[in-house]
């Protein structure tokens, strides 16, 4: 199994024109025949201007076999592509493997973030552990754990669920002993990286 995580770039002030595309068009069309939609939501803090989605494949064969049926299509071609890719400045693909089962927590959860690890050649197996284990507060839950195939492989991809920004406030605000392990591990990282994001209506996890 592979997920394939699509972050796109818009032009400014093109961000409803798209999501307006993405809500009406994307799943009458796609179902889960071309890729099973885990997620899709919009940046509202980190880098704006941005839609996030994942989408679930048996197989980069499997991947490589639906996107060309799919662009076959005549009514996606004309009805998504022609209107969306206007509306796009960057297109970033990341093909990723669940570390964890990809977990629907039953909760009125409101707001996502999506955590990047990199870490040194060689050391993503030490740095997955070390997230996995990473202290969450009562109102967080770790949606999903993945590490990098490609682009960028030695990278760690985290998706948590908050209910409030509250919520996300308070986790980060953690002073347990195990939090200030995780500070001192953290800074192993050569990088990380942070976007607050938003769920759209075809979002499966709301």
């Amino acid at each position: 199994m592979i997920h394939e995580y699509r972050t796109y770039t818009l032009h400014p002030g093109s961000l409803a024109r798209y999501l307006e595309l993405a809500e009406s068009v994307v799943q009458p069309i796609r179902q889960d025949k071309y890729g099973r939609l885990i997620g899709f939501w919009y940046s509202e803090f980190g880098s704006l201007h941005q839609v996030h989605h994942i989408w679930e494949y048996s197989s980069l064969d499997q991947r490589q076999a639906d996107r060309k049926e799919l662009f076959e299509r005549k009514d996606w071609m004309g009805q998504f592509i022609a209107h969306a890719w206007p509306t796009m400045q960057i297109q970033d693909v990341r093909f990723m493997i669940p570390l964890v089962d990809y977990d629907f927590v039953e909760k009125p959860h409101k707001l996502y973030e999506a955590r990047l690890y990199r870490t040194e050649v060689g050391k993503y197996r030490e740095g997955a552990e070390a997230v996995s284990l990473r202290p969450l507060s009562d109102g967080a839950s770790r949606i999903g754990l993945w590490r990098c195939e490609t682009p960028q492989p030695n990278e760690i991809c985290e998706l948590v669920a908050y209910a409030t920004y509250e919520d996300r406030l308070a986790d980060a605000m953690q002073t347990s002993h195990q939090q200030h392990w995780w500070k001192e591990f953290g800074a192993t990282f050569i990088a990380t990286d942070s976007t607050l994001l938003l769920p759209i209506s075809i979002s499966p996890v709301k």
